[in-house]
């Protein structure tokens, strides 16, 4: 015989493994993050809102963040320990982010519906959406590397200035995941902010270990 011929009878059993897993990974993923958002609504809720929401977020980068590096995690342990750990810090980093956007949300508002201020309304989205992509900065930046408070929101600006392409996807982002929930609405209580800050922290641990690996060679 020439050539090889390969057998029928084993190929197929390994494609059908192959397509399990292809779709036990997924469902897992989605179960994954629809628990995240459940975790992220109920620890906010428990936090009164105005300071529950940093510290789930905070929680829910640093849990996504031992997803994407392969570490074993009991989630909702994990989730509820670090929301309890970060409660205070959490709050304090967020803070200035959070003075912000209150700050240009209500400008915002109050320049709806009057004539002659499209120009002013885009400039305060634009800032808005610059304030949200230095929140996620500094609240991935807390989970991935250990920095004093001021230092951690001090670089955050620093990566924002010098890697505007940064913040620009986690605009784009969030401006797609608020685009398909405003079409869905159904889905913001189940999965739209799971997948936002797990996508968020992805793209983040991107940039620092992109930067990270710059660091020997500009050195």
């Amino acid at each position: 015989m020439t050539t090889l011929e390969t057998p029928r009878g084993p190929a197929a059993p390994a494609r059908d493994g192959s397509r399990v897993e292809r779709w036990y990974g997924r469902l897992d993923a989605l179960a994954y993050v629809g628990l995240l958002n459940l975790l992220v609504i109920v620890f906010t809720l428990a936090g009164g809102v105005v300071l529950g929401w940093a510290p789930a977020l905070s929680a829910a980068a640093s849990c996504s963040r031992t997803r994407l590096r392969g570490d074993a995690q009991r989630l909702v342990r994990a989730f509820a320990a670090r929301w309890r750990r970060q409660f205070v810090h959490a709050n304090l980093l967020a803070a200035p982010s959070a003075v912000a956007l209150a700050c240009l949300g209500w400008n915002l508002a109050a320049l709806t519906d009057r004539p002659g201020s499209g120009g002013l309304q885009i400039a305060l989205v634009a800032a808005s959406a610059v304030c949200l992509a230095h929140l996620v900065l500094a609240l991935t930046m807390d989970a991935h590397y250990e920095l004093r408070r001021a230092r951690c929101l001090r670089l955050s600006w620093a990566f924002l200035v010098r890697f505007p392409g940064a913040p620009l996807l986690l605009i784009a982002t969030t401006a797609l995941i608020a685009a398909v929930t405003a079409f869905v609405p159904g889905l913001l209580p189940v999965l739209s902010i799971g997948v936002w800050v797990h996508l968020c922290t992805a793209l983040c641990l991107s940039f620092y270990a992109a930067n990270d690996r710059n660091l020997p060679a500009a050195a």
